[in-house]
């Protein structure tokens, strides 16, 4: 849509073909939506581009700060797709979700939208901002179960360790049987089989650590635990596919195998990467039910 909104602006005489030509050369830099550039520029109005793409398209835009959007529309659509696609629920009506988007033309988004409510969806048009406003309000909690969970660790008996002579295997190993450590990395493990990623990703930083579950071929963020606990995670994930919690300046493979709800059986294929903050790792999700014959 992004290379269409600039030549319909221009086509419209609301913006140059030398502005048009500064704003993809931008995009092409460093990403980003053609409308959002040329806001950000200074060469259309946030309410002139609204009423454009509203006549356009024939959609009502909307101003999405007025609006008080119902909690349960909000579990009709996950925080991860929401952010993807720069879309927030507003309100459900009869079989009819409606839905605020940047890119009401965005058939891909609406289409995954239908297929995961099961509900009809009336795109609205919002601004970039606003959408993005709404969704640190609205969606700015962990998922359900995992902010339960992560509140329920004594971070204080985990100490980070930066250096490599200071490991204590005795130590990390456990950290790594501690109840909160084993619920929370069973509901990840859980979680990402519910919410059918193909993938976990475990990524420590220099300040920062966290957890990504790929669906559909993209990463989302699921939560970001304490960095101080990062060790003793990982430990646990290593000892469940019997790897050695000691080494720690190797890659190393494994193997976790779990029996799920109703007998389902799931194999993660393990892989553990030395990194400059800390070890990396990565789960595949195989199930061994979809590969019977």
């Amino acid at each position: 849509m992004s290379q269409k909104i600039g030549e319909l602006l221009l086509k419209h005489n609301l913006i140059t073909q030398q502005q048009l030509d500064e704003a993809l050369k931008l995009q092409k830099q460093s990403g980003g939506k053609i409308g959002s550039i040329l806001l950000r520029q200074g060469v259309i109005t946030e309410q002139q581009l609204l009423q454009f793409l509203s006549e356009q398209f024939n959609i009502p835009a909307i101003k999405l700060s007025e609006f008080k959007i119902d909690p349960e529309v909000l579990k009709l659509i996950p925080a991860e797709v929401a952010k993807k696609y720069n879309i927030m629920p507003i309100a459900l009506k009869n079989s009819t979700l409606v839905v605020a988007m940047v890119d009401p033309t965005n058939i891909f988004a609406i289409d995954d939208i239908k297929f995961l409510t099961g509900y009809r969806v009336e795109p609205l048009i919002a601004s970039e901002n606003a959408i993005l406003s709404a969704l640190d309000i609205y969606y700015q909690t962990a998922p359900a179960g995992l902010e339960t969970l992560l509140s329920s660790f004594d971070t204080e008996g985990v100490e980070y360790i930066d250096t490599e002579d200071e490991i204590d295997v005795g130590s990390l190993a456990r950290e790594s049987q501690d109840a909160p450590v084993i619920k929370l990395v069973n509901a990840i493990l859980a979680d990402a089989v519910e919410k059918r990623a193909s993938d976990i990703h475990i990524e420590p930083y220099e300040r920062t650590f966290r957890i990504r579950f790929r669906i559909d071929g993209s990463l989302y963020e699921v939560m970001k635990p304490p960095l101080k606990m990062k060790n003793a995670i990982v430990s646990r994930i290593k000892i469940m596919s019997r790897l050695d919690i000691a080494e720690r300046r190797l890659p190393q493979d494994g193997r976790i195998k779990l029996k799920m709800a109703k007998g389902k059986e799931m194999d993660f294929r393990v892989s553990v990467l030395p990194t400059l903050f800390g070890e990396k790792v990565v789960l595949r999700l195989l199930d061994k039910s979809n590969l019977q014959l």
